[in-house]
């Protein structure tokens, strides 16, 4: 419910912490937030140990847990989603820049607190067992149905599970994919945040964006007026109308990250490394792709018209959903000026998937942490030079790599 904003310093410091407090509801009618009120700051300068020191507390109303936050140090923005919407503030001058909200009309269940996900999953097991017993009656009637059209049905499927020729190369079969409700109670939940210089309101013009991705699908965009380090102090960031795109594949796929690829298809560089001349610098003369990955589907559209160009059905195809993803710089094992970027995905089996980027063709794939091990899937992180990390038990990483030329074998010597 709470973003602390810190700066690193050497030496021991006593100071007053800036508190702000940001609305996401914005007085927005029909909705009234019946939790617990927020945590009341302390007053007076407060004494801090050398190391991380905060600097700004940034209290989000309703006082929801966060959810998804990013940070842009060069530009002096943080931005942070909760289950009601999210926002943006910049922790130079202070002040909130915006407040979105991302509540469906019917999500009044999110503003009881925490006690209502009980309730929210009892009434999705419901929803659930209702579906399955549909199935079943559905399919005995199917199975009963002794029309001409059913016993060629039958014959067809029989036809399909018979093995061809090895030279035939057989399409695909697609698995149906359940639609979910629109109007579930977590479908404002923000899952991401993302900043990026790129070509959002033409083509010719390029600048400073704020992306956000939520449950329902749902990803809002943003043109922000940023000034130069020169004139921080005389200006403040300003954030332009928001645009929104809608994922919609069988119902709303949560949205599980976004990133920017530049006119050679690579990611976007980190604004700290080009600043310090530890990475390319982006190519701002082609044509951007924005990569929007939900628990569902990948899906590459064209910047600044937002439409789409390519996608890849990952749950119709492999029958799992999306749990994590990273674009991973995979160089060679033979020469590392040959690199090739990647996306990688973890799914809820705990496999991990390999895709080219930007035509998203499927690449490899490794079985990687046990399905049933859910607390190491939901730990799991990649670096961007293809290894990872997840939790083998409450206070052990296991790390592994994706990676020829990376690998995981200790390079030390004990003496």
């Amino acid at each position: 419910l709470q973003v602390l904003v810190m700066e690193l310093s050497d030496e021991k410091s006593e100071h007053v912490v800036s508190v702000a407090t940001v609305d996401l509801l914005q007085d927005r009618e029909g909705f009234t937030w019946k939790g617990h009120d927020r945590l009341a700051p302390r007053n007076g300068p407060l004494p801090f140990a050398p190391g991380f020191q905060p600097s700004v507390l940034v209290q989000c109303v309703p006082p929801a847990a966060v959810t998804a936050v990013t940070l842009h140090s060069e530009w002096n923005l943080v931005a942070f989603g909760t289950s009601h919407g999210f926002g943006l503030f910049d922790y130079y001058r202070r002040n909130p820049v915006l407040a979105r909200c991302t509540l469906h009309p019917n999500d009044s269940l999110a503003m009881e607190g925490p006690l209502s996900r009980v309730k929210s999953l009892k009434k999705s097991l419901r929803q659930s067992s209702r579906r399955i017993r549909k199935s079943r009656v559905s399919g005995k009637k199917r199975l009963n149905a002794s029309s001409p059209s059913s016993k060629v049905q039958e014959a067809n499927a029989q036809l399909a599970e018979q093995a061809g020729p090895p030279e035939v190369e057989m399409t695909p079969v697609q698995r149906r994919i359940e639609p979910r409700s629109a109007d579930d109670s977590l479908s404002g939940v923000v899952r991401c945040l993302y900043f990026a210089d790129t070509f959002l309101r033409d083509a010719a013009h390029h600048g400073p964006t704020m992306w956000a991705g939520t449950n329902s699908g749902s990803v809002f965009a943003y043109a922000l007026e940023v000034p130069s380090q020169e004139k921080f102090s005389e200006r403040a960031v300003e954030a332009g109308g928001g645009e929104g795109v809608q994922l919609m594949h069988r119902g709303p796929a949560p949205v599980v990250a976004i990133a920017v690829l530049d006119g050679r298809g690579n990611p976007l560089p980190e604004p700290y490394e080009v600043s310090r001349d530890l990475a390319k610098a982006p190519d701002m003369q082609g044509s951007h792709s924005m990569l929007i990955s939900s628990e569902e589907q990948f899906k590459v559209f064209t910047l600044p018209k937002v439409s789409a160009k390519t996608k890849f059905k990952l749950t119709a195809h492999e029958g799992c959903r999306v749990r994590k993803v990273a674009l991973v710089s995979l160089a060679s094992a033979g020469s590392e000026e040959r690199l090739e970027n990647c996306l990688a995905c973890l799914t809820n089996l705990g496999d991990i998937h390999i895709f080219t980027v930007p035509g998203l063709r499927p690449q490899v794939h490794y079985g990687c942490i046990r399905k049933e091990d859910i607390s190491g899937i939901a730990s799991c992180v990649f670096t961007k030079h293809g290894q990872g990390f997840y939790l083998i038990s409450p206070s052990e990483f296991e790390r592994f790599s994706l990676s020829a030329r990376n690998v995981t074998e200790p390079l030390c010597r004990l003496e």
